[in-house]
């Protein structure tokens, strides 16, 4: 009897736990239903990195939600002869891509292998067609079984929006000559965003580096330009004394002789070392482009020293520069001083310490004048940069009482500077010599200045005559608002060039070191942000390093390391093992004292 009991209680048990399972299990698909209907209607994320690299910039995500059609994204990083580390990277740009998708769905994206079935007078002729659109295939050699291949990558995209496409490159080289996926990965979200913003806009922004003053010359700027052709109209103006240069000045009626006034030419105007003076017509033009909403970003040495004088003489006589555009930039809130700025925070040059037969010895020393900017201010402009070359910097004053005016110090010497008042004796002595400290006194001497708001006109109340009696062109003496960035340093704008391979390197690359500094970004950074691209401008600062292990530390807690990674989470299944056995015994011997 006990025995026919004892059964029929485990049929009853085994039927109701049988019943509680599938009532589980059905509870569980009911919620991951539920879960999925929500998840199809709300979507969030968390991002628990500190620099927050699996997350989209607030700008892309206002751009990707305003979409107004559909963005066609075609990508080229497939194909079964890829290399590894590039279908690793087009597993990145998919999940940057899912990620637009997530936030609009007016974004289309499918990768496409363009060279599948293709014979070799078709693939030669697909690859050309790729150059024509702006990426150029890359060459990838590797070696298998049969010897060495060459396989051909096409390094990013095709993206289309209405009646128009553009490139986007993905797969880019960094400057610093670091490992190409990782800086390819840091661009990447800027690399696609930059063709789909560009498509979006009617009219790219202008921009002109100015010629005409002793002004660097195209060779000498060609990196900088490089870089801003992706999202600008570049070109060189030279003023001449032509009230037309800068703005849309024309003819209406030749009878009467009555003229169209429009708009400014172009939105930013480059001013990169000038080394001659200015005429007043040129100024005046300068002065009312500004008046019109015209942004500048000035780079300018006051005086007239170089490294260049240092190559032919071991030391010259620094003067000051008269550009006569002081009056200028008094009025505009600065004053960009005459002097030079010495700076224990500085980068060394070669110097010759000897001769051994008849080679020269040359020695890197410290070279104060040559400045390492590593002090910046918190905007939005220098905020990612770690680094920027200077070669004979001046300092920057804070001048007027224009409330109409904001100044934002953007980079500035270190907390050990020295001023130096021209005329003065330049000498390479002085990395050779031991620094007096009490003369480094002086702490973060602005190098560069950002003034926005309303400027007045330099010219207002003392208008020449021959400027004044031309009421047509309609003389302003206060701007609307509008941006201009100073700089005491017209030399962190030039890249180095060698003339016999006819290659530009970045500018802010130093040939002796072969170390990049920031420079190329601080100036691309400043015309994003006289544009106003200011979503651009976040997207660029956005930055990210993948974290590397310290060899040293690993080698010297090896065995510390083993146990944190191999015992530990062991002994923790090990422990949990031996709780959840503690439990269901203590689970059963209760059930079996209630019998």
């Amino acid at each position: 009897m006990k025995s026919q009991n004892k059964n029929k209680q485990q049929k009853t048990g085994s039927k109701q736990f049988k019943r509680n399972t599938l009532l589980g299990l059905l509870i569980a698909l009911v919620a991951i239903i539920v879960v999925n209907i929500i998840s199809s209607f709300l979507f969030f994320r968390i991002d628990l990195t500190k620099d927050k690299r699996h997350s989209l910039s607030k700008g892309t995500i206002e751009m990707l939600n305003n979409l107004e059609d559909k963005v066609y994204i075609r990508v080229y990083l497939k194909g079964k002869d890829q290399p590894a580390d590039y279908q690793l990277f087009a597993k990145q740009v998919e999940q940057v891509l899912q990620d637009f998708r997530s936030y609009s769905k007016n974004v289309y994206f499918e990768f496409i292998d363009p060279l599948e079935g293709k014979t070799n007078d078709e693939v030669q002729s697909i690859l050309g067609e790729f150059v024509k659109k702006g990426l150029d295939p890359i060459p990838v050699s590797r070696e298998d079984g049969s010897g060495y291949s060459t396989h051909m990558v096409v390094p990013g995209a095709i993206v289309s929006y209405r009646d128009r496409e553009y490139p986007a490159k993905l797969v880019v080289s960094d400057p610093a000559g670091a490992n190409w996926m990782q800086y390819s990965i840091e661009e990447l979200e800027y690399n696609l965003v930059a063709p789909i913003r560009r498509l979006l806009k009617t009219e790219k922004p202008s921009v002109a580096y100015l010629d005409g003053h002793g002004e660097l010359d195209f060779w000498n700027t060609c990196w900088t330009g490089m870089q801003l052709q992706r999202f600008y109209n570049v070109s060189r103006i030279t003023l001449d004394g032509k009230i037309n240069s800068l703005r849309n000045i024309s003819v209406e009626d030749s009878t009467s002789q009555t003229l169209k006034l429009g708009k400014n030419k172009y939105d930013v105007l480059i001013v990169a070392q000038p080394t001659e003076p200015f005429k007043e017509y040129d100024k005046y033009i300068i002065d009312q482009f500004i008046m019109r909403g015209g942004k500048v970003l000035w780079l300018i040495d006051n005086t007239t020293a170089s490294l260049d004088s240092l190559q032919s003489s071991p030391e010259f006589f620094a003067t000051p520069r008269s550009l006569y555009i002081n009056d200028l930039f008094f009025t505009y809130g600065v004053r960009i001083n005459p002097n030079l700025i010495q700076d224990l925070s500085c980068l060394p040059i070669p110097q010759q310490v000897g001769i051994i037969g008849d080679q020269p010895q040359y020695k890197f020393m410290a070279f104060p004048y040559n400045l390492d900017i590593v002090n910046f201010g918190d905007h939005p402009i220098v905020r990612n940069l770690k680094e920027v070359r200077s070669e004979f910097a001046g300092s920057i004053d804070l001048v007027g009482k224009n409330a109409d005016l904001t100044k934002t110090v953007l980079m500035t010497s270190s907390e050990r500077s020295k001023l130096v008042p021209a005329p003065s004796i330049v000498s390479l002595k002085v990395a050779m010599m031991q620094p007096n400290m009490q003369e480094f006194a002086f702490r973060n001497l602005p190098i560069a200045v950002l003034v926005e708001g309303q400027f007045e006109s330099a010219f207002k109340g003392i208008l020449p005559v021959e400027f004044d009696t031309i009421k047509e062109l309609d003389f302003r003496d206060k701007s609307e608002y509008t941006r201009q960035i100073f700089v005491s340093d017209g030399d962190i704008i030039r890249n180095p060039f060698d003339k016999k391979r006819n290659q530009p390197y970045p500018a802010g690359y130093d040939i002796y070191t072969r170390k990049m500094y920031d420079n190329t970004e601080f100036i691309v950074n400043c015309v994003n942000y006289l544009c106003a691209d200011d979503d651009l401008l976040q997207l660029r600062t956005k930055n990210f390093r993948i974290g590397s292990l310290n060899n040293d530390k690993v080698r010297g807690h090896k065995t510390l390391i083993a146990v944190l990674n191999i015992v530990i989470p062991l002994g923790l299944i090990a422990i949990l093992g031996v709780i959840l056995i503690l439990m269901r015994k203590i689970k059963f011997s209760k059930k079996a004292a209630k019998k």
